[in-house]
């Protein structure tokens, strides 16, 4: 099972739809067993798979709880491990909570998931510490506009804290430039001719532009691909989930 945090400490960089819309189409279009973890409080996530009717079963607290992991099934292809409001707790807890996501993980079957999707949340303490500790490796959404490239440095500089002090070896699988306005060509532009010189080849080739459907289709419990399948934005997502798989086989982890 490969472990990828979903990452940014900038917020409102779409980090939940991406990683919403990629766990559906890795699971739909490309037949991998997918497992999403919500690690932000703010349960986006969850709220994405499960509407207000359905119940939360699997709870990531069960986790920091040193509880076993049960996974909620989506579909036959897509699990969840929710969140709610009271993981903003572990926040305040003792320091060994940054290791008790990844044992839980650990301890799951390594054969009953493909990919290990885990949606952080904006900061760097002990919740977004122990996201990183659970993953192989982190896709960096940006959104193009002021101040991008503050939070990618600090980001950065997480990931080489976690790999001095976990002796850990978690790679970046990339930079993928999303909700991309087009109404400021001009900043947009230059904001990712930076990104590419300064990061080359991190940078994902496909990028996700900003859509109102885009923006819509979670609070319908639906990926893009079913809500407008066919659609521009559709077939944008679709060409980033491609560029993420082929990213990842390039890195070579061990499932």
């Amino acid at each position: 099972m490969i472990k990828v945090a979903v990452a940014n400490q900038k917020g409102g960089v779409g980090k939940t739809t991406l990683a919403f819309n990629l766990a559906h189409i890795l699971a739909a279009k490309h037949r991998l067993r997918v497992l999403c973890v919500d690690n932000d409080p703010q349960a986006n996530l969850t709220s994405s798979f499960l509407s207000d009717k359905v119940p939360l079963t699997a709870n990531v607290l069960d986790a920091y709880d040193e509880k076993p992991l049960a996974p909620q099934r989506i579909n036959d292809r897509l699990f969840l491990i929710g969140a709610d409001i009271r993981l903003a707790r572990i926040s305040e807890g003792p320091f060994d909570v940054i290791y008790r996501l990844s044992h839980a993980l650990e301890k799951l079957h390594k054969e009953q998931f493909d990919s290990c999707i885990t949606d952080c949340l904006p900061s760097f303490d002990y919740i977004n510490i122990a996201s990183l500790n659970a993953a192989d490796c982190v896709l960096v959404p940006v959104k193009p506009a002021p101040y991008a490239l503050y939070g990618l440095k600090d980001l950065f500089e997480s990931v080489e804290r976690a790999n001095r002090n976990f002796r850990k070896n978690i790679k970046v699988v990339g930079i993928v430039l999303n909700m991309v306005d087009g109404r400021k060509p001009v900043m947009e532009r230059e904001i990712e001719e930076v990104l590419r010189e300064k990061y080359g080849k991190l940078v994902f080739t496909a990028k996700i532009r900003r859509r109102v459907k885009v923006e819509e289709s979670p609070s319908l419990q639906l990926p893009i691909t079913e809500y407008k399948a066919g659609s521009d934005p559709a077939a944008e997502f679709e060409a980033f989930a491609l560029e993420f798989l082929e990213r990842v086989k390039a890195l070579k982890f061990k499932r």
